[in-house]
Protein backbone atom coordinates (compact mmCIF):
# COMPACT_ATOMS: atom_id res chain seq x y z
CA UNK A 1 0.00 0.00 0.00
CA UNK A 2 3.19 2.58 0.44
CA UNK A 3 3.86 2.14 -3.24
CA UNK A 4 0.54 3.48 -4.38
CA UNK A 5 1.45 7.01 -2.98
CA UNK A 6 5.13 7.42 -3.64
CA UNK A 7 4.55 6.52 -7.41
CA UNK A 8 1.70 9.04 -6.88
CA UNK A 9 4.15 11.62 -5.57
CA UNK A 10 6.50 10.81 -8.10
CA UNK A 11 4.19 10.94 -11.15
CA UNK A 12 2.66 14.59 -9.65
CA UNK A 13 6.57 15.74 -9.86
CA UNK A 14 7.15 14.46 -13.05
CA UNK A 15 4.00 16.09 -14.38
CA UNK A 16 4.67 19.25 -12.80
CA UNK A 17 7.97 19.16 -14.44
CA UNK A 18 7.05 18.49 -17.71
CA UNK A 19 4.42 21.33 -17.80
CA UNK A 20 7.29 23.79 -16.84
CA UNK A 21 9.08 23.03 -20.22
CA UNK A 22 5.76 22.82 -22.05
CA UNK A 23 5.01 26.15 -22.80
CA UNK A 24 4.98 27.58 -25.98
CA UNK A 25 6.77 30.92 -26.28
CA UNK A 26 8.91 32.92 -28.65
CA UNK A 27 12.95 32.78 -27.93
CA UNK A 28 16.14 34.99 -29.13
CA UNK A 29 19.48 33.71 -28.73
CA UNK A 30 23.48 35.18 -29.40
CA UNK A 31 26.18 33.02 -29.53
CA UNK A 32 29.90 32.70 -30.71
CA UNK A 33 31.39 30.31 -32.97
CA UNK A 34 34.60 29.56 -31.53
CA UNK A 35 38.00 30.08 -33.82
CA UNK A 36 39.37 26.44 -35.54
CA UNK A 37 42.99 26.04 -36.83
CA UNK A 38 42.75 25.58 -40.54
CA UNK A 39 43.80 22.10 -41.61
CA UNK A 40 47.12 21.31 -43.14
CA UNK A 41 47.11 21.45 -47.15
CA UNK A 42 49.57 19.46 -48.88
CA UNK A 43 49.08 20.97 -52.54
CA UNK A 44 48.13 24.67 -52.66
CA UNK A 45 44.30 25.27 -52.99
CA UNK A 46 42.26 26.52 -55.96
CA UNK A 47 41.97 30.40 -55.69
CA UNK A 48 37.87 29.77 -55.92
CA UNK A 49 38.40 26.54 -53.10
CA UNK A 50 36.54 27.88 -49.90
CA UNK A 51 38.37 27.27 -46.98
CA UNK A 52 37.91 26.65 -43.50
CA UNK A 53 36.89 29.75 -41.23
CA UNK A 54 40.45 30.71 -38.79
CA UNK A 55 38.45 33.32 -37.37
CA UNK A 56 35.81 33.25 -34.60
CA UNK A 57 32.11 33.75 -35.82
CA UNK A 58 28.79 34.83 -34.48
CA UNK A 59 25.04 33.66 -34.81
CA UNK A 60 21.55 34.67 -33.86
CA UNK A 61 18.37 33.27 -33.93
CA UNK A 62 14.98 33.61 -32.85
CA UNK A 63 12.30 31.17 -32.90
CA UNK A 64 8.69 29.96 -31.49
CA UNK A 65 8.17 26.80 -29.27
CA UNK A 66 4.98 24.98 -29.90
CA UNK A 67 5.04 22.42 -27.73
CA UNK A 68 8.04 20.96 -24.87
CA UNK A 69 8.68 18.63 -28.41
CA UNK A 70 8.82 20.73 -31.26
CA UNK A 71 9.95 24.47 -32.32
CA UNK A 72 11.07 26.41 -35.11
CA UNK A 73 14.63 28.27 -35.86
CA UNK A 74 15.48 30.92 -38.21
CA UNK A 75 19.10 32.35 -37.66
CA UNK A 76 22.04 33.83 -39.31
CA UNK A 77 25.40 33.03 -38.22
CA UNK A 78 28.41 34.87 -40.28
CA UNK A 79 32.19 35.74 -39.67
CA UNK A 80 34.02 38.12 -42.10
CA UNK A 81 34.58 34.96 -44.73
CA UNK A 82 31.14 33.69 -44.87
CA UNK A 83 27.46 34.63 -44.15
CA UNK A 84 24.07 32.29 -43.85
CA UNK A 85 20.42 32.65 -43.12
CA UNK A 86 18.77 29.43 -41.69
CA UNK A 87 15.18 28.04 -41.08
CA UNK A 88 15.59 25.03 -39.33
CA UNK A 89 12.60 22.57 -37.40
CA UNK A 90 14.02 21.35 -33.62
CA UNK A 91 12.72 17.98 -31.75
CA UNK A 92 13.21 18.46 -27.91
CA UNK A 93 13.68 15.71 -25.24
CA UNK A 94 13.10 17.22 -22.21
CA UNK A 95 15.83 14.91 -19.77
CA UNK A 96 15.22 16.67 -16.95
CA UNK A 97 13.84 20.11 -15.23
CA UNK A 98 16.33 22.09 -16.64
CA UNK A 99 17.88 19.93 -19.40
CA UNK A 100 16.95 19.05 -22.82
CA UNK A 101 19.11 17.55 -26.28
CA UNK A 102 17.56 19.07 -29.20
CA UNK A 103 17.68 17.87 -33.08
CA UNK A 104 17.56 19.99 -36.08
CA UNK A 105 16.71 20.00 -39.68
CA UNK A 106 16.75 22.21 -41.85
CA UNK A 107 17.51 24.60 -45.00
CA UNK A 108 20.82 27.14 -45.07
CA UNK A 109 21.47 29.80 -47.38
CA UNK A 110 24.97 31.25 -47.89
CA UNK A 111 25.34 34.57 -48.33
CA UNK A 112 28.14 36.99 -49.48
CA UNK A 113 29.83 39.32 -46.59
CA UNK A 114 27.26 42.16 -45.44
CA UNK A 115 24.59 40.76 -47.80
CA UNK A 116 20.96 40.41 -46.89
CA UNK A 117 18.73 38.13 -48.14
CA UNK A 118 17.26 40.95 -50.51
CA UNK A 119 20.32 41.50 -52.75
CA UNK A 120 21.12 37.71 -53.54
CA UNK A 121 21.35 36.48 -56.87
CA UNK A 122 19.04 33.67 -56.92
CA UNK A 123 21.69 32.38 -59.54
CA UNK A 124 24.25 32.10 -57.40
CA UNK A 125 23.55 31.27 -53.79
CA UNK A 126 20.88 28.33 -53.50
CA UNK A 127 19.41 26.72 -49.79
CA UNK A 128 21.37 23.66 -48.81
CA UNK A 129 20.32 21.14 -46.20
CA UNK A 130 21.02 22.04 -42.46
CA UNK A 131 21.14 19.07 -39.67
CA UNK A 132 22.67 19.68 -35.86
CA UNK A 133 21.91 18.51 -32.61
CA UNK A 134 22.78 19.63 -29.01
CA UNK A 135 21.55 20.41 -25.68
CA UNK A 136 20.02 23.21 -23.82
CA UNK A 137 20.21 24.18 -19.95
CA UNK A 138 17.63 26.60 -18.86
CA UNK A 139 18.41 28.16 -15.80
CA UNK A 140 14.92 29.39 -14.65
CA UNK A 141 11.82 30.00 -17.12
CA UNK A 142 13.64 32.76 -19.06
CA UNK A 143 17.02 32.09 -19.73
CA UNK A 144 19.05 29.34 -20.94
CA UNK A 145 22.46 28.09 -21.77
CA UNK A 146 22.59 26.23 -25.34
CA UNK A 147 25.56 24.18 -26.74
CA UNK A 148 25.39 23.29 -30.72
CA UNK A 149 26.66 21.66 -33.31
CA UNK A 150 25.38 22.44 -36.70
CA UNK A 151 26.50 20.88 -40.34
CA UNK A 152 25.85 22.72 -43.43
CA UNK A 153 26.44 21.94 -47.25
CA UNK A 154 27.40 25.13 -49.10
CA UNK A 155 27.03 25.37 -52.94
CA UNK A 156 26.74 27.97 -55.43
CA UNK A 157 27.80 28.68 -58.46
CA UNK A 158 31.57 29.83 -57.79
CA UNK A 159 32.67 27.34 -55.25
CA UNK A 160 32.67 23.37 -55.56
CA UNK A 161 30.53 21.63 -53.01
CA UNK A 162 31.76 21.93 -49.43
CA UNK A 163 30.52 21.41 -45.98
CA UNK A 164 31.01 23.39 -42.68
CA UNK A 165 31.07 22.05 -39.37
CA UNK A 166 30.26 24.33 -36.54
CA UNK A 167 30.08 24.32 -33.07
CA UNK A 168 28.60 27.14 -30.91
CA UNK A 169 27.71 28.10 -27.07
CA UNK A 170 24.67 30.55 -27.38
CA UNK A 171 22.58 32.34 -24.42
CA UNK A 172 18.56 32.32 -24.99
CA UNK A 173 16.34 34.52 -23.43
CA UNK A 174 12.21 33.13 -23.75
CA UNK A 175 9.55 35.49 -23.58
Amino acid sequence: MTARPTLIVVLAAWLTCAQAQSEPGWYLGTGLIPPRPRPELTVPPHPTEPREASEPGYQQFGGYRFTRHWSVDFGYAGSSQANTWTVSGSGLLPISRSFSLQGRLGLAVPTAELSTLSSMDPARYRANMLWGFGGQYDFNRSVGLRLDYNSRYGEDAAYNRARTDLWSINAVVRY
